[in-house]
């Protein structure tokens, strides 16, 4: 039971900090352009919200990326790793004079998925085209993880830090930078102490902004009323459209935010077990995250022309 826990701590300070603080910025981002101006339009962008969360991290990841490792190491190589020693899909060497006799046997199979699955393995086997292609595309995904892992951290960290100008007044954005930038500092730092080191120190600190999270969630649902709640019916994403198809278009860019650092739970899949990677998501993460935005939503269809999300948080808190 205390490995369970400890391991669940290092899961969430590793794997789920990414996700977990995308309700700091999510929104804001969302109406930054236009800003919201009715009811019905929070409710499309929280429905959109809500869907994305469920799609991209729960279906998609959760319950099948996770099962494709190769042999419980995660990412985008892993994958191209498993296709390779499969369809003999690398452009370097790797296969044995065995090995090519073995695979040059054909199988009559009844089914279709089979069949299917064979003729692209010999597309994949005979066409240079295609294994660069594949190459080309490996490359630029892992480049798109390493930009994330770039980008993302400045704005978490940014967006946590320009909380403090809603208590405090006297805080002006540079002061805002400086607090971002020695952060920073010390959190890149930290990683050479090693993977589960760091995830034990940061862990706690997660699980309490997690419940943080629901708790204020709750609490401005209870305050501001339960009609949040109707954004579980994916009809209003398409009233969103409809009345606002420039605006709702433009916030799509914003929308993904809510799901930005999904990929981390496969790419570190490596340090942890698939079951503790998918317990960890479905038991903790996805309801209290579901529960932060839903109270946010409450708060913004009371609150029309706040677009700030830090104000949700300083609101209760003051």
């Amino acid at each position: 039971m205390g490995r369970s826990i400890v391991l669940a701590l290092q899961t969430l300070g590793v794997v789920f900090g990414d996700v977990g603080t995308s309700p700091l910025y999510t929104f804001d981002i969302m109406f930054n352009k236009y800003p919201n101006t009715s009811k019905e339009d929070v409710l499309g962008a929280l429905s959109l919200v809500i869907y994305t969360l469920i799609l991209i991290p729960l279906l998609k990841y959760t319950l099948i990326v996770l099962w494709g490792n190769d042999d419980g190491e995660g990412g985008i190589f892993a994958l191209y790793s498993l296709i390779c020693r499969n369809a003999k899909a690398s452009l370097l060497p790797n296969q044995l004079p065995s090995d090519t006799r073995i695979s040059s046997f054909q199988l009559k199979v009844p089914s279709v998925e089979l069949e299917r699955s064979l003729r692209i393995k010999e597309r994949l086997e005979t066409s240079s085209m295609l294994k660069k292609l594949l190459l080309m595309l490996v490359l630029f995904g892992t480049s798109m993880v390493i930009a994330d892992g770039v980008v993302t951290p400045a704005m978490s960290v940014m967006s946590a830090v320009n909380g403090l100008k809603v208590g405090i007044s006297s805080v002006n954005e540079g002061e805002v930078v400086m607090i971002s930038v020695a952060f920073l500092i010390v959190l890149f730092s930290l990683q050479r102490f090693g993977t589960s080191k760091v995830g034990l120190a940061v862990g706690p600190a997660l699980f309490i902004w997690f419940c943080c999270l629901s708790g204020i969630g709750i609490y401005n649902i209870m305050k501001y009323g339960t009609e949040v709640l109707r954004a579980f019916n994916p009809i209003y994403i398409y009233y969103y459209f409809e009345r606002n198809p420039t605006q709702a278009w433009m916030s799509l860019g914003g929308c993904l935010l809510c799901a930005t650092g999904s990929e981390a739970m496969f790419a570190d899949l490596c340090y942890f077990s698939v079951r503790s990677v998918q317990l960890t998501f479905v038991c903790l993460v996805l309801p209290c995250l579901l529960l932060g935005y839903l109270g946010q939503a409450a708060f913004l269809m009371e609150n029309l022309t706040e677009n700030e999300q830090v104000r949700c948080f300083g609101q209760w808190c003051s």
